[in-house]
């Protein structure tokens, strides 16, 4: 039974940098694609770090922003960063009144992201998210072996982490202390417990690896990779496709079909 959730917008501030906008595509639970007038653009949603798509809560975190947030429907920017450094727009969206980037934190659907988020103006979405992980909503639904925080999930597939932190002890209050902190420094809660990668489950391996991912998940076998030319897919007869490694904390990603891929914004290489 689906879990009605009401989340106000928060009011926007005089200093603001608002666009107004049209939805055009869902890429995964915290980036979109976004018609402006100036032109089609990527936005990542402000603040909030949902579970990528290959690990546990990543498809369902994805389908419940699509299912809130229809195709075509207009929208407000609230711009915090032009660029996030993957040529991504950073912004809270604002739909009909409704502030979708806190919307998929109290949903359960994503996590606050502690290292960009800003301690004067969003640390109210670690209170949203301890609300969510009290009844059970979304990830926090599932075992500890499955709601793995996103960046940890990343920096374990790049080989820099070793283990995961169960976060089912979190309060809002070492949510807040941890906010603009990068993942080595945070304060994990009082007694938690580390979890092996070889306990979690997922559709793909997450074992600590070197380097960036090679192997595609089953039969999703083109390479979304992205270099100085852009964005780039590679199908296995591409002449650099055997060097070409996938690395998704940087944005990259596997696609099973070239028009999935062209419609993610991918194009053949040249």
């Amino acid at each position: 039974m689906a879990i009605a959730i009401a989340t106000a917008a928060i009011p926007l501030s005089a200093q603001d940098y608002v666009l107004p906008g049209r939805l055009l595509r869902i890429t995964d639970g915290d980036t979109v694609r976004v018609q402006l007038a100036s032109g089609p653009i990527n936005v990542r949603l402000h603040a909030i770090d949902a579970p990528e798509l290959r690990q546990p809560g990543g498809r369902a975190a994805r389908d419940a922003l699509a299912r809130r947030l229809p195709v075509g429907r207009e929208l407000q920017l609230d711009v915090t960063d032009q660029s996030d450094g993957y040529g991504r727009m950073v912004a809270r969206i604002l739909s009909e009144g409704e502030d979708l980037n806190a919307w998929m934190v109290r949903a359960g659907h994503a996590w606050v992201y502690r290292q960009y988020a800003d301690p004067a103006q969003d640390a109210g979405l670690c209170r949203l998210e301890h609300e969510a992980r009290r009844s059970g909503r979304g990830l926090w639904d599932q075992p500890p072996s499955r709601r793995i925080a996103p960046w940890e999930w990343r920096r374990n597939q790049r080989g820099q982490a070793r283990s995961f932190t169960d976060w089912s002890r979190e309060t809002p209050d070492n949510c807040r202390a941890n906010l603009r902190k990068t993942p080595d420094r945070m304060r994990p809660p009082a007694g938690a417990l580390l979890i092996a990668p070889s306990t979690v489950a997922s559709g793909s391996a997450a074992a600590p690896r070197s380097g960036a991912a090679s192997r595609p998940p089953g039969a999703c076998a083109i390479k979304g990779n992205i270099s100085r030319s852009g964005r780039i897919y590679h199908l296995p007869s591409s002449p650099h496709y055997a060097r070409t490694t996938i690395d998704e904390s940087r944005g990259e990603r596997w696609f099973c079909s070239e028009r999935e891929a062209r419609e993610a914004g991918w194009r053949p290489p040249r």
